[in-house]
């Protein structure tokens, strides 16, 4: 649904300001719960590689490089992240322009972040397999397993 009609519908179903502001509020609550999700399992990745990461380098070049490229990736989400949770406009710094104007609002702001944080995710998940071919060269390389 188009976000201007999506606006007149939550404005017309909510008879009082009072109810659209907290059914906005928690649109965006689900947004920040989505990226402190994603920074806990970026740091898990970050933390397990402090003490794993040099049997991946020891490895070889490939697993080194599957491993820095991996890292990156995952980097660059935790900063969009960071930068998605860091950027705080309040729902009532909104108000005063009608129902229908602080839903567009909201709703325009809750997509927006709803955009960053999807290719977050998919950074997230882009690095994480990189960093999931490192492990397995690695494993390959040093566990002296051969192809048939």
């Amino acid at each position: 649904m188009a976000e201007a009609g999506e606006a007149e519908n939550l404005a017309a179903t909510c008879e009082r300001s009072q109810e659209l502001v907290s059914l906005l509020s928690g649109q965006l609550a689900v947004l920040r719960t989505q990226a402190q999700t994603f920074l806990g399992i970026a740091g898990i990745c970050i933390s397990v590689t402090g003490f794993a990461g040099h049997n991946m380098v020891n490895a070889g070049l490939p697993s080194a490089l599957a491993m820095i490229v991996g890292v990156a990736f995952i980097l660059v989400a935790i900063v969009i992240t960071i930068r998605c949770l860091s950027s705080v406009r309040w729902v009532t710094q909104d108000l005063g322009h009608g129902n229908v104007e602080l839903a567009r609002r909201v709703i325009a702001r809750r997509d927006r972040l709803l955009r960053k944080l999807n290719l977050a995710a998919a950074l997230i998940a882009v690095g994480l397999a990189c960093y999931l071919v490192a492990v397995m060269l690695a494993a390959l390389t040093k566990g002296g397993w051969t192809p048939p």
